[in-house]
C-alpha cells in the first residue's frame, strides 16, 4: 500500500479493499521487528530517546502504515471497502491487546523507568501516562491472570464492534401517506424517499427522524416512528452491551480496581466515581425543580390545545408539543429560521469568526478529497501567514456513512526528528439537510450551535503545538476534550454573530433583530429537561459501571429514567441499544460533557469580559489551551488561562439558574 501522503505532502484518499489486510501483515511484521530492536537494547544503555519514544513510534509507524483506511470505514461509499476494513479492525483490536500484554515490552520499558530518570514535566507525564497503560494493559498480573485478562479484552473488542456496526446498518424505515406528511415542510417532503405505490419513506437518520418528531401533526406516526427509532440496534445490542459491562467489571476486578469506573477515571479531571456522582447529583437537584416545572407547564399547554386531560407527556409528544410552542408563543419555527441559515453562509461566516478570534485565516484547498461534496481548507497563521493544518468538511448524509456529528484527527501535530513540525490533517464529519434542486443546504439553528461544537474540536487538533504525538490536539483527559468545542457553541447566541452568520436564501436578509432577542430569550426553554436528561444519561453509564453484578440494562434505563425524568418511556423499547457513547469510547466518561460545559461556561466568562471577539483574549485561549494538547495536567491548563480554579456559577447563570 503506497505511503499515506501523495508527492505533494498532502494525504490521498485512494485504497483498494484488497490492498488492506497485505498492508496490516506488513505494519505488523515490521512493528515486531522494531519491538525486538527495543527489547535488544542493553540496559545501562536505554535513554528516554530510545526506549520511550521508540516504542511510541513503534507504533506509531504501525498506524501510519495502514493510513487513512480506519477513517474511510466511517465514510467510503464503496460497502466492500467498509465491511472488509470493520473486519480487519476487529483482527488489529485483538492484536493490539496481545502486543499490549507483552512483559518483554514491558521489563524493556520499567529498566528505563525504574532508574527514576530525571525528565522534565512534558515527559515525565508521557512516562508516568505510559506506566497507567501498562498496568491497564495487566501487565502486573501473573502469567495465569494475564491470559484470562487478554482473553476478556479480545471478547469485548469484538462485542464492541458489531454494537456499532448493528446501529450503522439498522434500517427499519415508516412507510407514510401525503396526509400524515401534515406539518412538514416542502423541502422535507422533497427529500424523502418514494415507494412504488407513491407513499413515503422516513428513515431513522436524524435529518428524517428529528424534524418529523417535532413538527408531524399525526400522533401515530410519530408515535409509531419513536417506537422504530428506539429499538434501532435491535435486541441483540442489548445483549452485546450487558456481555461489555460484564466483561469490563471482570477485567477492572482482575487489575485490582474496585470496578470499571474506578479503573477509567484514576487519570481524569474527576480522579473518581464518587466525585462522579457528587457533581451530577448536587446537578440534579439543582435541576429537577426546573425540569417539573418544564413538564407541568407542557401538559397543561398539551391538554388546552386537545382538549384532554393528560398527567403526563410521552416520548412521542414533548418535542412536538414543546416545537408547537415556541412557535406559537415564542414565535420560534426552528423550520422558519433555519431559513436565514444557508450551510455555506454559516460556514463562511464561522470561519471569518474564529479566524479573526484565534488569529488564524481559511484558504480553499484543492487537495484529495475522499467524496465529491467533501470542501477542504489549509489554515495559516495570519500574522506570519505560516500554513498550520489542513481540514476537511464532509457535511451531508449518504449510504453507509458514519451517522452522527464528529472531528476526526486524521493526522496529529508533532515535532519530527528532523526538526520540522508535521502538519496535522482534520475533518468534520456531519449529516447536515442536503441541498435540493429547489433549495440550499438549510441549517435549524441547533445544527450550527453542532457546527460550532465541532469546529472547536477541530481547531484543538489544527493549533497544535505539542512536541508529542501522544499529548497532539485533543488528547487530553476525557473529562475535559469537550470544553473547547462546547466554549465555541456560546458564539453561536450572540446578537452580531448570528447578524454575521444569517441570510434569508430567498431575500438575503440576516436574521431580524426582533427574532434573535426571542432566540436568546427562549434559549433556556426547556433547558431543565434538557440537562436532566445528560444527568440521566451520565448517571445511567456510571451506574453501569459501578454496579457489583451486571443489571438488566432496559429495567435500570426504565427506573432511573423515573426517578431522574419522572416521565415514560415507550413499552418494549431499548434506547440504550443506540447509545453508542458508552461502548464507544465514552464508558464511564459520559459525565464528562456536563463536567468540561462547567469548565467551557467560565472560559467564556473570561472571554466576556474584554468582548467575545478581543483577539488577545483569543490568543492567550489559543497558547494556553488549544496549542498546549495534553502536554500538561488539565488542571493547570485551566488555571493557566483563567488565573483561579474552576467556578460553577456561570454554568448555573448560562441555564437560567442563577443563584441557585
Amino acid at each position: 500500500m503506497p505511503n499515506m501522503f501523495n508527492k505533494n505532502g498532502v494525504l490521498h484518499f485512494s485504497y483498494k479493499a484488497e490492498d488492506l489486510a497485505p498492508a496490516e501483515q506488513a505494519a505488523r511484521a515490521q512493528l515486531e521487528k522494531d519491538l525486538t530492536a527495543l527489547i535488544a537494547i542493553p540496559k545501562e544503555q536505554r535513554t528516554f530517546e530510545n526506549t520511550i519514544l521508540g516504542y511510541e513510534k513503534a507504533f506509531d509507524k504501525y498506524g501510519d502504515a495502514l493510513g487513512m483506511s480506519g477513517f474511510l470505514s466511517y465514510v467510503s461509499t464503496d460497502k466492500n471497502f467498509r465491511d472488509t476494513m470493520t473486519d480487519l479492525q476487529l483482527q488489529i483490536s485483538q492484536y493490539m491487546v496481545d502486543v499490549a500484554t507483552r512483559r518483554d515490552v514491558y521489563k524493556a520499558i520499567r529498566e528505563y523507568t525504574d532508574t527514576n530518570p530525571q525528565l522534565g514535566p512534558v515527559e515525565a507525564k508521557l512516562v508516568k501516562e505510559m506506566l497507567i497503560g501498562f498496568k491497564h494493559s495487566g501487565m502486573d498480573l501473573n502469567d495465569e491472570d494475564l491470559e484470562k485478562f487478554k482473553t476478556l479484552n479480545k471478547e469485548k473488542a469484538g462485542y464492541i464492534i458489531q454494537f456499532e456496526k448493528n446501529i450503522q446498518e439498522y434500517k427499519d424505515p415508516l412507510t407514510v401517506t401525503q396526509e400524515q406528511l401534515k406539518g412538514l415542510g416542502e423541502d422535507y417532503i422533497g427529500k424523502l424517499q418514494k415507494t412504488e405505490d407513491g407513499h413515503y419513506l422516513v428513515t431513522l437518520d436524524y435529518p428524517d427522524y428529528v424534524p418529523f418528531m417535532l413538527n408531524a401533526d399525526d400522533e401515530e406516526s410519530r408515535k409509531a416512528l419513536e417506537y422504530k427509532y428506539n429499538r434501532r440496534g435491535g435486541e441483540q445490542n442489548v445483549e452485546l452491551l450487558e456481555k461489555t459491562i460484564t466483561l469490563r467489571r471482570q477485567i477492572a476486578h482482575l487489575l485490582g480496581y474496585p470496578t470499571h469506573a474506578d479503573l477509567k477515571l484514576e487519570d481524569r479531571m474527576a480522579k473518581n466515581p464518587q466525585n462522579v456522582m457528587r457533581f451530577l447529583k448536587d446537578l440534579q437537584k439543582k435541576l429537577k425543580p426546573m425540569g417539573k416545572a418544564e413538564d407541568k407547564f407542557l401538559i397543561a399547554y398539551k391538554n388546552e390545545k386537545t382538549g384532554k386531560k393528560s398527567r403526563t407527556i410521552y416520548p412521542w409528544e414533548s418535542g412536538y408539543w414543546a416545537n408547537k410552542y415556541r412557535k406559537e408563543n415564542l414565535q420560534l419555527d426552528s423550520e422558519k429560521i433555519k431559513e436565514y441559515f444557508p450551510s455555506q453562509v454559516v460556514i463562511d461566516g464561522m470561519l471569518d469568526l474564529f479566524g479573526g478570534v484565534f488569529g488564524i485565516t481559511f484558504e480553499p484547498a484543492t487537495i484529495p478529497t475522499w467524496h465529491e461534496d467533501v470542501k477542504a481548507f489549509l489554515i495559516k497563521d495570519k500574522q506570519s501567514g505560516v500554513p498550520i493544518a489542513y481540514f476537511y468538511m464532509d457535511l451531508y448524509p449518504r449510504e453507509g456513512k458514519y451517522k452522527h456529528a464528529a472531528c476526526f484527527d486524521l493526522v496529529e501535530g508533532f515535532e519530527k526528528e528532523n526538526g520540522t513540525y508535521q502538519m496535522p490533517f482534520v475533518a468534520i464529519v456531519a449529516n447536515l439537510n442536503k441541498p435540493s434542486a429547489q433549495n440550499p443546504s438549510l441549517l435549524k439553528h441547533g445544527e450550527v450551535e453542532t457546527l460550532f461544537h465541532e469546529f472547536g474540536h477541530v481547531l484543538h487538533n489544527a493549533l497544535t503545538k505539542s512536541k508529542y504525538r501522544a499529548f497532539s490536539g485533543t488528547s487530553v483527559s476525557w473529562d475535559f476534550v469537550e470544553a473547547p468545542s462546547q466554549l465555541l457553541e456560546r458564539w453561536a447566541w450572540d446578537p452580531t454573530v448570528l447578524k454575521k452568520i444569517s441570510r434569508h436564501y430567498k431575500t438575503g436578509e440576516p436574521l431580524p433583530d426582533e427574532l434573535i432577542q426571542r432566540m436568546i430569550a427562549a434559549k433556556n426553554f426547556g433547558s431543565g429537561g434538557t440537562y436532566l436528561r445528560q444527568n440521566f444519561f451520565a448517571q445511567y453509564d456510571m451506574t453501569l459501571h459501578t454496579a457489583d453484578k451486571t443489571p438488566d440494562s432496559t429495567k435500570l434505563y426504565f427506573d432511573l429514567t423515573q426517578k431522574i425524568r419522572a416521565l415514560p418511556l415507550t413499552k418494549n423499547t431499548w434506547p440504550q441499544a443506540s447509545f453508542g457513547h458508552i461502548m464507544g469510547g465514552y464508558d464511564a466518561g459520559y459525565y464528562g460533557y456536563l463536567w468540561s460545559e462547567v469548565i467551557a461556561e467560565d472560559f467564556f466568562s473570561e472571554f466576556e469580559k474584554n468582548g467575545i471577539f478581543n483577539p488577545e483574549t483569543g490568543l492567550k485561549f489559543r497558547r494556553e489551551i488549544l496549542e498546549k494538547g495534553g502536554s500538561e495536567e488539565e488542571e493547570k491548563l485551566v488555571q493557566n488561562f483563567l488565573g483561579r480554579p474552576v467556578d460553577n456559577k456561570p454554568f448555573l447563570k448560562s441555564i437560567g439558574l442563577e443563584g441557585k
